[in-house]
């Protein structure tokens, strides 16, 4: 089901900025999946990241081969890459 929203979120016309997707990170924060373009050209959707102490990087979220992949902006070409199944659905 995570899978098919994740595929929605590619697909749709519409942003809506109060659906996400979300998973805990590593540095005590969360990452939101948002549906917001990443850039001009509208490749790839926005991803942010946070920690405890506030600090957010921003990234591009792009879905691929059964995965969602990302590539963190400003942080030397750094990648990461998340199975659909570990991520939460929020709407507010």
């Amino acid at each position: 089901m995570k899978k098919l929203f994740v595929i929605a979120l590619l697909v749709a016309g519409v942003t809506h900025a109060e659906e996400w997707l979300e998973t805990p990170n590593e540095a005590g924060g969360r990452i939101l999946f948002l549906n917001t373009g990443c850039n001009e050209g509208n490749l790839g959707r926005l991803v942010i990241t946070t920690t405890k102490d506030g600090t957010t990087v921003h990234g591009c979220w792009y879905y691929f081969a059964d995965m969602v992949h990302v590539v963190w902006i400003g942080q030397g070409g750094k990648t990461s890459a998340y199975d659909p199944k570990l991520l939460t659905y929020r709407k507010q």
